[in-house]
This record gives C-alpha cells, structure tokens and sequence, in this order.
C-alpha cells in the first residue's frame, strides 16, 4: 500500500509540474513559453508500423468483445490536439462495429451576412459550405451505427443530462431522430432522443455565418483536447501526430487519466517515426489578484474561475434576461462580484460556462451592490461591449472550484432578515419534500422544502424555481444507502418563523452535492457510522392539479374545517362588509407574527417568547359570488387578509393608516370601507386554527387579480352579528358605487356594556417601531413558505 501512494504521489506531482510549466526541459529558455519535455519511457509507445493501429490496440484492447458495454467504452479514450487525427482515428473505429453505417447529411445555409450581392450564391455554393469544417461543429457527413459511441457538441437539456461532453451509446437510429443511452454524467443508463438542431459557425476569413442543422453529436473512440476537458477517464492514449500548440494543452490531456498505469503516449515525428519528447507550451500570465482590483483596473488582465452563475429576470416579464450576475474566482482563493448588463447579454450568454476557467480584460470596475452582495468585495466587475474573455484550457489545479465563505446555523441566527450579504452554509441533507407549486402575486412558482443538520440541530431549507424542480431528490435518497449526503448552499437568505431558523434560497442561489471541499469530507466522516438514510416527508397538496377552482356559493356548503385543510382554492369574490367584531389589525410577534400581550415596557408572545412586536394587519371581510352578492340570502363566506396581503389589498402600510386612527383598531377607516363590492380573484385556504372555531374562516394566500368596484343600485349595510349572514335594509331606488363613503363603527363591546380596550397609542407604536427590529415587514417569497394560521404572502425580492 505504501509503494502505491507513492506511486500515485510521484504521477500527481508529474503531472502539475506539467500544468505549470516545472518540469525539467530540453531547452529551458526563459524568453520562451514553449519547451521540450522527455517523456518517462515507461508511458511511451514505439510500434514499428502503423501508429494508429497500435495506440487503438491498447486502448480499445478487446474491442470484439466488449464493443456494446457502457463501463468499457465510458472509461477509455484516444485523445489528440488535432480535428483531422480524431477523424482518422474514428473512422478506423467503426469500420470495427458490426452492421452498416446509416449516412446524415447536413443542411447549411447562410445567415446574418453583412452584404448578399448577386454572385453570392456563385462565390459560396453548397459545396464549399457543406466542406467547411469547425471545432466543437457537426460534420456535414455524419455516419453512425447502432452500438457506437458519441459526444453532445451543445447543450440541450441539462435537465435530462443532455449537456455539451455528455457521452452517449446509440441505440436506434431513425430518420428524424436518435435513441442513445446516456453512458457518462449524473443520468447515467437513461435514455433520450436526440433531434437536429441549427448550430451557427463563424470565421474571420468569411462575411458570413454559416447555420448547420444536423444532428449535434460526433463519434467519440477519439477526442481533440479541448473536447476532452472535465472528462475523468481510466484508460486514456495520448496520440501526438504534430505536438500540442497552444496554452496547458499537455496538460489538460495527461491529467485527464486517473493513474500513471491507465496512460499511454505516441508521438509521432515528422517523418512518421515515433519520439520520446514533446512539447509543453505554459504561458507566463501577468495577471492580477481580484483582491487588488479597484477603478482604476480597467486596463488589467484577471485569470478566474467563473462560479455561481445565474441569470436575473423580473417576475413580471420572465422572458426576458436582465443581466447575467456571476462571481470570479482567482487561484489565491479571492472572488468578486461581476455582471453582463442587459444590452450586452447576446454577446456573453453562450460564451460563458458555469466553472469554466477565462482570462478576462477591458471590463469596467464600480462599487459593489449595497444588497445581496454574494462575496465580500469593495468593487464589481461589468462588462462591456469591449470585453474579451478567453477561455483558458488549463487552469492550475490549485484554483479553487467554489466560492464560499461558510456560516455556522449559529451565526446564520445573528443573520436573520439581514439582506445587505447573502450566507453560504453546509449540512447532511436529512430529509426532504415533493416540489408543490404556491402563488406568489399571482405568479405560480415552484417551491420544495427540505431539512439539513449540522450533527446537532436540522434547519429547515427552502429552495424556490429552477432550484426546486431541478433538485435532484430521487438521486438523493439512493445515494444515501451507501454514505451521507452533504449539502452546500451558496447565496441563501436566513429567516425566522416561530422562533425557529429557515433558508431560504435566493434568485442566484446554488446548491452542490457532496463537493469535493473538506469541509464536506469533515462532514462524511463525522455521520459515516450514524443513520444517515435521507427520509422523504410532507406530500404534494400545493401542485396545479390540487388548486381548485369553486364559488362562495359552493364554499358556503362546506362546514367541516377538517375536511377543508390542506386544499387551496381559487374563487372570485366581492367584498361585502367587514366582519363584527373583528379588529382590522394587531401587535403581532416580529419572529412568528402571533399576538403579543404587554409585559411591562416591551411585550411577550405566548408562542415563542420574543418581547418585540409590530402592528400587523388582521383585515376580515364577508364576502359573496360576484353575480348574486346584492342578493339578501347571498351565500357568504368569511375571508381574512393578513400581513402583506392587508397591504397589498389597501396599498398602505399598516403603521400608517394605524396611526391616522389614532392606534384604534376597532374602527374602521374609510381606506378599507372604501372595498366594499370590490371584486377580486383570490386563492384562499383553511388555516389550522379554524379547526377549533364554529364557522369556517379562510385566509388570502394571494391576490391573483384585482378588477375594480361593482356597479349596484342596492346600499350594503355592515352585518351587526358573528353568523356571516349579511343584514339588509330596504334601499332607495338611486344608482351608486359601493364601497360606504361614511366610516363605519363596531360597538359590539358598547352594546354589551364594555369598554373597547384601546391598543399602543401612535406615539408609543412609532417610538418602537423605530427601533431597527421593528421595521415595517417587506413582502417576500418567505413569508408565504414559512406561514403560521396569519401566515402571510408575498413576492420576492428583485435583487435576490
């Protein structure tokens, strides 16, 4: 075992001091970046005749026989610098597999030319089009066969596993489309259609773009260098006719292997003899560190890993891009912040790839976001229509893949609402939820909860969209037979409910699976020996098919609170009156929005026991179907707007319009009187506590539309009683608008004998919520995950 870690040790440190330009050379100039190198003879291949079939023997050994298996075709690979050697190599390949080639022929086309004068067709025909030849481009001859294996050359759903570099074994071929089954990657064993799609090419040399449909794969017995990066191979043959000739390219194919006894390299000379050295060509970079950027770099060069990338979309238009918001990360470890403004995101969205290594120049540097700042940074990178960004094929393997600082659950606590830095955090995914789908303003959004642990204590973790759909649960739960699963969380947002801490992820957030950092290594270790089967709990009662849509007249039917829990409801509505006997607001706890009760100077929830407290909105109103709500015997139904619903319906804030009240919530102000025969769509449900009352209460968990007042000839009057029926008077026959102008008064108490108990004067409400932990809540997307009974929704931060 000794001699093998050494083994391993001496072939990892060959390796990097490939990548980075140490390993003794030939001719060690300094004023040059390219060098000879000897290869150690115990890699090398010198057949005498026919290099090709050498270096296929030895890689492929046994091809007759294992031509159809997924594992041996998956871990073994020829890899050259040059198109045309890959070309030789594959033909040569599938000539070897049984059975007859089925010929594609691509169709191309010119687009996007600057002038198309009437020789054009002369100057460009089909055939010169049809022999045009790029990298990471289908051919215009494509031959397959049944059992032969292939690489994507583009994205086209990354959500199935089809990913640029995805490998793949055909299974069928037909004429419009193509079976293969998945052999590398995270869906490994699945399989999927392949279609033909339009892939644009542009040289330097031509006025023109050329537009290829074909189907977007190659055959993959061979690879170029740079199409094999990020594969991780067991058998790899490094076939050099003509040397490597640009940056890290030596490196990138030696590191591709995953010990020195997999490797086997073939160079090949000039005059068809084979060698013992090669080139390695490092560049001397003159890059700065990102922690010495300022506004006055924008004429500097950085060579960083771009992580975190995501892109910004308003809700209200979601077809369209905002930016592209991304986080660069250099080999010391520093990141910052960078953006792609909107009228630039043509030109950067298909050049930039999630991990990928670039060196970037001209770009501008202005002060960071004064929220949601994603690393800690003085500055921001933008770029701008003079940007150029180069990828870089052999980035050291000392940059570090992820860009984190990470927060314990403890300080998570001292986060809570903080929205000037975003968190990062990691824990053993423990359990988690379906994807259901809630409204938030009307907007139908993916939601999933799920629970981690930090080996003491589960959080609850609440991720929204993308995140949600594309988490990949199922995986999860099989893959924790065998290990933990560890979860890092990068751009998240501490919350609160109930005294408890949530997270929450944002519009940039991004989650890894047992990453390869040592704080997640510390984390196997320490659950490896302990139950760590992740559990699925909760159950779908939110999806599209559950949302219901009724009338008041059919709710009004309903009388059992139990058989009503758990469903949502869409229905239209008019707002009738408010219900008697009904505050309009309350001191609701900041940590779980439950009423508060005075304890001296500060207050105490009997729920959670925090002492801090803000007026919150409590509004209940009696409400009836649109087409007979001026009917006497009308079915009605009780609904209550809470928290940002209340505002969202008044378009005031509830500190306000509880001050021009003077801190009485028992009157009601003509801002809410003036509701009255407004009609909305609402989606409404049963909260929890209406279990334990008589009569049925729904709660608002949004306002999907708002259409105006109803036109009437019939006066309203408020309902004097708690039954929900709505009392009625004769009315004169005179058309008007409802709502009631007048302001209406609730002396339940007084026709009872008793005194209203007045609530917090304007002045002692002001006084404390001018405290900082008693702002005025702002609506966002938690407040419709982490709800109690008032739970309350809301639309997401833009900036998240």
């Amino acid at each position: 075992m000794i001699v093998k870690n050494k083994k391993i040790a001496q072939f990892a440190k060959w390796v990097l001091d490939i990548g980075e330009g140490k390993y003794p050379a030939y001719d060690d100039n300094n004023d040059t970046d390219e060098k000879w190198i000897q290869i150690p003879s115990q890699l090398l291949l010198q057949p005498m005749a026919n290099n090709i079939e050498a270096i296929t023997d030895v890689i492929y050994h046994d091809f007759s026989t294992n031509f159809t298996c997924i594992n041996y075709l998956a871990e073994r690979a020829v890899i050259c610098p040059l198109n045309t050697t890959v070309d030789v190599i594959n033909d040569t390949m599938l000539e070897k597999v049984p059975g007859d080639s089925k010929i594609y022929l691509s169709y191309d086309s010119i687009v996007n030319s600057i002038e198309q004068p009437d020789d054009f067709p002369i100057l460009y025909p089909p055939e010169f089009l049809n022999s045009i030849t790029l990298n990471n481009f289908s051919q215009h001859r494509l031959a397959l066969k049944i059992n032969v294996p292939v690489v994507l050359l583009c994205n086209i759903d990354q959500s199935i596993g089809l990913c640029n570099g995805t490998r793949l074994l055909i299974v069928k071929l037909g004429d419009y489309v193509i079976e293969g089954k998945i052999i590398t990657g995270s869906h490994i064993g699945e399989h999927v259609c392949i279609p033909r799609v339009v892939l644009h090419g542009t040289s330097p040399k031509w006025p023109f773009t050329l537009a290829r449909r074909q189907f977007p794969i190659k055959v993959c017995y061979a690879l170029t260098i740079n199409k094999c990066q990020g594969q991780t191979l067991q058998k790899v043959g490094i076939y050099l006719k003509g040397h490597v000739f640009s940056h890290g390219q030596l490196y990138v194919a030696v590191s591709r292997v995953t010990s020195q006894e997999g490797l086997k390299i073939l160079i090949e000379n000039e005059d068809g003899t084979s060698g013992t050295a090669t080139k390695n060509i490092v560049y001397r970079m003159t890059c700065i560190p990102l922690k010495d950027i300022n506004q006055g770099s924008y004429k500097t060069k950085i060579c960083a890993r771009l992580t975190r990338l995501s892109e910004f979309i308003l809700d209200d238009k979601p077809e369209q891009i905002q930016r592209l918001d991304f986080v660069l990360l250099d080999v010391e470890g520093h990141a910052i912040e960078a953006q792609v403004p909107q009228q630039h995101i043509s030109r950067f969205l298909s050049r930039l790839k999630e991990g990928t290594v670039y060196f970037v120049e001209f770009f501008q540097v202005v002060p960071c976001r004064t929220n949601y700042r994603a690393v800690s940074h003085t500055y921001m990178i933008k770029f701008t229509c003079h940007t150029r960004v180069t990828e870089f094929n052999a980035a050291p393997p000392t940059l570090p893949k992820y860009a984190y600082t990470l927060a314990s659950f403890d300080t998570l606590r001292t986060r809570i609402d903080y929205t000037a830095d975003m968190s990062d955090t990691i824990g053993r995914i423990v359990s988690v939820e379906p994807a259901t789908t809630a409204y938030v303003k009307g907007l139908k959004k993916a939601i999933r909860h799920l629970y981690i642990s930090d080996g003491r204590e589960s959080i609850e973790v609440v991720l929204w969209s993308r995140q949600a759909t594309e988490f990949p649960a199922e995986k999860i739960i099989e893959l924790s037979k065998e290990k933990p699963i560890i979860l890092l969380l990068l751009g998240i947002i501490a919350k609160s409910r109930e005294g408890q801490l949530k997270i929450q992820g944002s519009m940039s957030c991004q989650y890894h699976i047992n990453p390869a950092i040592p704080e997640a290594a510390a984390l196997i270790n320490k659950f490896t020996g302990f139950p760590h089967q992740v559990t699925w709990t909760g159950a779908a009662t939110s999806s599209s098919s559950d949302i219901m849509t009724t009338s008041v007249t059919e709710l009004a039917k309903l009388t059992n609170p139990h058989e009503l829990y758990g469903n949502i409801y869409q229905v239209n509505v008019v707002l009738r009156t408010i219900s008697p006997n009904q505050p309009w607001w309350y001191l609701g706890c900041i940590l779980c929005r439950k009423r508060v009760f005075p304890e001296g100077e500060t207050y105490r929830c009997p729920k959670c026991s925090g002492n801090k407290a803000e007026p919150m909105y409590r509004i209940v109103f009696i409400a009836a179907d649109p087409d007979n709500f001026l009917e006497d015997n009308a079915p009605t139904i009780e609904i209550t707007f809470f928290g940002n619903m209340g505002q969202e319906l008044t378009g005031i804030p509830v500190l306000q319009l509880a001050a021009i009240s003077e801190g009485n919530n028992v009157s009601i102000p003509p801002e809410i009187t003036r509701l009255y025969s407004h009609k909305y769509t609402l989606a409404i449900s049963v909260p929890f506590s209406s279990m334990q009352r008589e009569n049925v209460s729904y709660q608002v968990k949004n306002i999907i539309t708002t259409a105006g007042p109803v036109i009437t000839t019939k006066t309203i009057y408020p309902a004097t009683s708690g039954t929900g029926q709505q009392q009625t008077k004769p009315t004169q026959d005179t058309t008007r608008h409802l709502p009631v102008a007048e302001t209406t008064k609730l002396d339940s108490n007084k026709e009872e004998g008793k005194v209203a108990t007045p609530l917090p004067s304007p002045q002692r409400l002001q006084m404390e919520t001018s405290s900082p932990t008693m702002k005025q809540t702002t609506s966002s997307e938690d407040d419709l995950a982490f709800s109690t009974e008032a739970g309350t929704s809301g639309k997401k931060q833009n900036e998240m």
